[in-house]
């Protein structure tokens, strides 16, 4: 498996890494590192403009990077990955999905800075823009004190699509979740639009969430027993009435999960478009990392 792996200046490396180390084994991966220089045409005119000022901030920036990405190089060669380096110029969103696309890159790692009050600005402005349009499965693994060591609890939704099943196999080899045998919670949501709230008779919305209700717990169902194919026997489940992103994100903080892990495609065209949305809120809300795993990227 290729890791794309986008770092910046700010990143305290080695936490960070033993972090996505306890995530994601990283033994015999190849892991590219990213460093992308944000530059925008207006700035770089400015920057023309004030002669060998400009040309020392460059190198001097290009210098800092080169020696972030060694750091990490090493610190990345000390768990057993094979490691490549590159630095980019550009819009950060756009050149982290084009280089993973260009590399062919199965996860993109994204490790959003720690801002209380803007965390889901700026997780909109890159990260939620990667985790939107980039390919393949996208990790959001948000720094945190004292992460477990080791993988123990997973917490995967589950919409009874396609995507959903083939989102668990995806993740099950990505996460090598078979040799690691963490405790996993299957959950499903149900959640009847608004609309047919106002609109429709009580007893007609109970019938309809009850029928909901029974075909979540199907699901359940099916995907455990996927899971029990795969190895897995650690697994069980848990349906609630709500809306998803909000359910699956409480769910979390009361196990507490050290990874969410949901498909990013539904059933229909409409409901891709809504379950783009639920990941996208659970990316932001999230109290743990969360892997959206998106149907297999083929390149072409």
């Amino acid at each position: 498996m290729k890791i794309l792996f986008p770092t910046d200046l700010t990143v305290p490396l080695e936490a960070a890494i033993d972090q996505i180390a306890a995530i994601l084994p990283l033994a015999e991966q190849n892991v590219h590192l990213l460093y992308v220089n944000e530059a925008w045409p207006a700035y770089e005119n400015v920057l023309g403009l004030s002669g060998e000022f400009a040309d020392d901030w460059r190198n001097k920036l290009e210098k800092e990077a080169t020696a972030k990405l060694l750091e990490a190089e090493k610190l990345l060669q000390a768990r057993g990955a094979v490691v490549s380096k590159e630095i980019v110029s550009g819009p950060p969103a756009m050149m982290i999905e084009t280089v993973a696309r260009d590399e062919h890159c199965q996860l993109t790692v994204m490790m959003p800075g720690k801002h209380p009050l803007v965390d889901q600005m700026l997780l909109g402005s890159v990260s939620g823009k990667v985790v939107k349009h980039g390919p393949g499965t996208i990790l959001i693994d948000r720094p945190k004190n004292n992460y477990p060591k080791e993988l123990k609890n997973v917490l995967i939704g589950i919409d009874g699509s396609a995507n959903a099943k083939e989102a668990i196999m995806t993740a099950v080899d990505t996460f090598q979740l078979e040799r690691r045998n963490p405790q996993i919670l299957l959950f499903h949501a149900v959640d009847l639009a608004d609309p047919i709230k106002f609109v429709s008779p009580v007893e007609f919305i109970s019938r309809v969430e009850q029928n909901l209700l029974l075909e979540g717990e199907t699901y359940l169902a099916d995907a455990k027993k996927l899971l029990a194919d795969l190895g897995l026997k650690k697994v069980e489940f848990a349906i609630k009435q709500g809306k998803p992103a909000h359910e699956l994100v409480e769910t979390a903080k009361a196990m507490p999960a050290d990874l969410i892990i949901v498909g990013a495609e539904g059933r229909t065209a409409v409901q891709h478009f809504l379950l783009g949305s639920v990941s996208h809120r659970i990316a932001m809300q999230a109290p743990c990392a969360v892997a959206i795993v998106k149907r297999e990227h083929r390149p072409s």
